[in-house]
């Protein structure tokens, strides 16, 4: 009984000493790919040693002494990168790293580590001038992994590579160019040891269109903070490729704007269309659009297809949890499924909440995976959307959301604003009884709105001259619905969660774009199922801004466009159908 627990308390002490040592291989051990693996292989008897593919020569063989294999200390020190030193006062050797030192000394069972005593696995001695220490008790100080078979042996570690600059390089497909004509850059920087997470150009644009001598530099951050950067010169000729518009019209990528003329977009042919509205239930939570306090925002009770649009700001001065809540008054048990979901924020900026959520709507509505069904029991109450109830609303930031839901039967839902440090994991269903209704604040939209899915019906090919689609002007009404919290009418200004369809024949070499005319604008589309931002990198500031969506090929093409209203951005916003002009040989 008495030796079982001298080897538990062994265990303990060696599990001890790797716990306390400030620095070793196993904190090394297993972390990110930038640090970088070592191995060295041992055999017994023998002084070739092997260390990372490459053959070595030890200053003394491995020797077996005492049961157990003995390594010399300056030869496994310098693999590790420690210096290595006598001191002739003491009689130990003396290794050291960052700050750690470790003292050796021939003929005790001990060393020191930064004056702290420690047990080796072995008495330590010299060989022809060497000092030999286990291997065991070398991997143990150092934490590196150790390994044997029969009489070979393995010690792999890690540590952190040296951090190095990354390279900035790129090229381009030439090096003179006509003004107008299109530029390829490759960026073909790289980090050979660490990873380059930021990349930044300077004088870079798709083409020039004043001739001269332009300068283009890259610039590049690795994981370390460390850059290099690299400037190269392009020579733009007198002679013309393109102009400026031609060129935008020919080459800007879908998610991105050029300039326009705004005025000029309004002389475009005005595209007739009809309206066809399809069932979809709307509820939008917008006002308050900023909460002051804790309280329920809005409550509706609703049955079979819904979409759900919750748009809010924090100027409460406290964080938030903002919840869905679906409850089931029904004596009998009814379902919902989530058909699509898309969060944006929380942000600072409410054009670019409302963008991403829609997106992200957009995304899973064409491509998402099936949900799982939920019942609810009578009288039972869920968190619809755990997403955003988990994501705290902070002071002073933004959170949009858009949902579509599927129910069996009717549901109570409740949109609720309940003070994060005032309930810190508390049930929402104990404290929603508690919870006073938000007034509205006189100027955002709060309401439930039927038919919220629009189908315009073009019956012409577009794009063979300028046209334009106006969506939210006089042709195009605002839902009008009811705010059920106070049974009052509600308009539904902006269209906000509006869903639009357009399917249209349009000619060929027609490029489509979005245009905003009743201020910014920042959202996104599907365009033939694939989600298209307008735009990407920024939004739409003005009437002088088109964002591109899509060019047709050489042939007519039937093109889906499908729109959902951003939260934060306003009417009316036209769809723009121009022709291109001939690409130049």
């Amino acid at each position: 009984m008495k030796l079982q627990i001298q080897k538990q308390l062994t265990k303990i002490v060696l599990g001890s000493m790797l716990l306390s040592i400030p620095f070793s291989a196993a904190s090394a051990y297993g972390q990110d790919a930038a640090a970088q693996q070592n191995t060295v292989l041992l055999k017994s008897n023998s002084a070739s040693i092997e260390f990372n593919g490459r053959l070595m020569k030890a200053v003394q063989p491995i020797t077996y002494k005492q049961g157990a294999n003995f390594i010399p200390l300056r030869t496994v020190a310098d693999l590790y990168g420690y210096t290595v030193s006598y001191d002739a006062a003491t009689q130990e050797s003396v290794v050291s790293k960052k700050g750690m030192e470790f003292r050796f000394k021939a003929g005790t069972a001990r060393y020191t580590l930064n004056g702290a005593k420690r047990l080796a696995s072995g008495k330590l001695f010299t060989l022809q001038g060497s000092m030999m220490v286990p291997i065991r008790t070398w991997s143990e100080i150092t934490g590196s992994r150790l390994e044997a078979s029969g009489t070979s042996y393995s010690l792999s570690w890690k540590e952190e590579a040296k951090a190095v600059p990354p390279v900035a390089k790129f090229s381009t497909n030439k090096t003179v160019y006509k003004m107008g004509e299109p530029i390829e850059y490759s960026d073909e920087s790289y980090d050979e040891r660490g990873k380059i997470v930021k990349t930044e150009w300077t004088g870079l644009e798709r083409a020039f269109f004043r001739p001269g001598v332009v300068h283009v530099t890259l610039k590049v951050t690795n994981n370390y903070g460390l850059t290099d950067s690299l400037t190269q010169e392009i020579r733009i000729t007198e002679e013309s490729m393109y102009t400026e518009e031609e060129f935008n019209r020919l080459f800007t990528p879908p998610g991105d704007k050029m300039t326009i003329n705004g005025s000029s977009v309004l002389r475009m042919t005005k595209v007739p269309y009809t309206i066809e509205s399809r069932p979809m239930q709307l509820i939008r939570s917008n006002s308050p659009e900023y909460f002051l306090e804790e309280g329920i925002a809005y409550q509706d009770s609703a049955s079979g297809k819904l979409r759900i649009n919750i748009h809010n700001g924090n100027r409460s001065g406290k964080t938030l949890t903002i919840y869905l809540i679906a409850t089931n008054r029904k004596s009998y048990p009814v379902t919902y499924n989530i058909e699509a979901f898309g969060k944006g924020g929380p942000t600072d900026y409410v054009s670019t909440s409302g963008k991403n959520a829609v997106a992200r709507f957009l995304e899973d509505t064409a491509h998402g995976k099936p949900r799982d069904q939920v019942v609810l029991q009578p009288g039972e109450s869920v968190i619809v959307l755990p997403e955003v109830s988990d994501t705290p609303l902070k002071p002073n930031l933004i959170m949009t959301s858009y949902t579509e839901i599927q129910t069996s039967d009717e549901l109570q839902f409740t949109v609720a604003a309940v003070d994060a440090e005032a309930h810190p994991g508390q049930n929402i269903f104990g404290i929603l009884p508690e919870l006073k209704q938000l007034d509205r604040d006189g100027r955002h939209v709060r309401g439930t709105f039927q038919d919220a899915d629009r189908s315009l019906i073009v019956n012409e090919a577009l794009g063979y001259e300028e046209q334009r689609i106006s969506i939210g002007d006089l042709d195009d009404s605002f839902l009008q619905g009811e705010d059920k919290l106070l049974g009052i009418p509600e308009s539904n200004k902006g269209n906000t969660g509006v869903r639009y369809n357009v399917r249209v024949k349009v000619a060929p070499h027609t490029l489509i774009g979005l245009n905003a005319r009743g201020g910014h604008y920042a959202g996104a589309l599907l365009v033939n199922d694939r989600v298209v931002q307008a735009v990407e990198k920024s939004i739409l500031k003005n009437p002088d801004e088109l964002g591109i969506l899509y060019r047709t090929g050489d042939k007519e093409e039937t093109v889906d466009l499908a729109l959902i209203v951003a939260s934060g951005s306003n009417l009316p916003i036209n769809l723009v159908f121009v022709p291109m002009p001939q690409p130049v040989q």
